[in-house]
């Protein structure tokens, strides 16, 4: 077994698990769980920073005959991942991919998901709690990547997929929960955008919000993730055929992403180890 054949196949297994602990994070998520936010966010950069550049590298092997590019090129990359995905995007096309589902989606929600993870990556946002306490002046400039998220990804994911009449409806029920147990506990949380939330009815609506969105919002992150992982199996497949054996398998790492809307937004737990 060859040595570099093995680092490229531990490098495309942290990548994909990296994207699959992220998104599993991302379904715990909420205002009383909110690490789990910073979990989905450190996972998913992560993962989308490796796996592109997995890509971009397996891509040049393709282009120049086996020859690997330097270090240098490989840093030189950057953690900015709107640049980075947007590269293998290219990737993708000049290998003949198309299709909605094997290319970069672009929608609004998408690129605020992609702007997200992506200052997240470039230390814009990551260290934001101890830049704020510790004053740095370059926070007032900024937003919080929890408010980020709750704010540019939920709430849109929330008006477009869930009507008037069924938010009306967990109004009713996070009233009747108030009407049973409210006066009896006391409640002290703060909401993804930092407001108090002191009473029964406030944390069962904010509940509420984040678990009927988040099957979509999960979709949305997976749909970015299927379109890396088509690439990257696409290029293991020409590797393949052209006796590349330094480059691993690498349908098999990535294949668990390679599934429909409807899988992504049913599935919780996500792991390559767990198919």
């Amino acid at each position: 077994m060859k040595s570099t054949w093995l680092a490229l196949k531990r490098e495309a297994e942290l990548a994909a698990e990296h994207l699959a602990i992220g998104v599993t994070a991302l379904g715990k998520a909420n205002y009383a769980q909110q690490a789990y936010y910073y979990q989905a966010f450190f996972a998913l950069s992560i993962g989308l920073e490796r796996a592109a550049k997995l890509a971009l590298v397996i891509d040049y092997v393709l282009e120049n005959k086996g020859a690997y590019p330097s270090n240098k090129e490989i840093r030189d990359y950057g953690h900015n991942l709107k640049e980075l995905l947007d590269r293998v995007d290219q990737i993708a096309e000049r290998r003949g991919l198309s299709g909605t589902e094997n290319r970069l989606p672009r929608s609004e929600i998408h690129v605020e998901i992609i702007e997200i993870l992506s200052d997240f990556a470039t230390n814009v946002t990551r260290y934001y709690n101890l830049d704020f306490v510790t004053g740095n002046p370059l926070t007032a400039q900024r937003t919080d990547p929890i408010q980020a998220w709750y704010v540019k990804v939920t709430l849109p994911i929330l008006n477009k997929y869930y009507k008037p009449h069924y938010m009306r409806q967990q109004e009713q029920k996070a009233k009747l929960i108030e009407q049973l147990i409210g006066k009896s506990t006391l409640v002290l949380f703060h909401d993804e955008t930092g407001n108090t939330l002191n009473s029964v009815y406030e944390a069962s609506i904010q509940a509420t919000i984040t678990k009927i969105a988040i099957r979509y919002t999960r979709m949305y992150v997976l749909q970015i993730i299927r379109f890396i992982a088509r690439t990257l199996c696409e290029l293991g497949n020409i590797a393949y055929t052209e006796r590349l054996e330094d480059i691993p398998y690498l349908n098999d790492i990535f294949g668990i992403f390679n599934n429909s809307d409807e899988y992504f937004k049913n599935r919780k737990n996500w792991s390559i180890y767990k198919l």
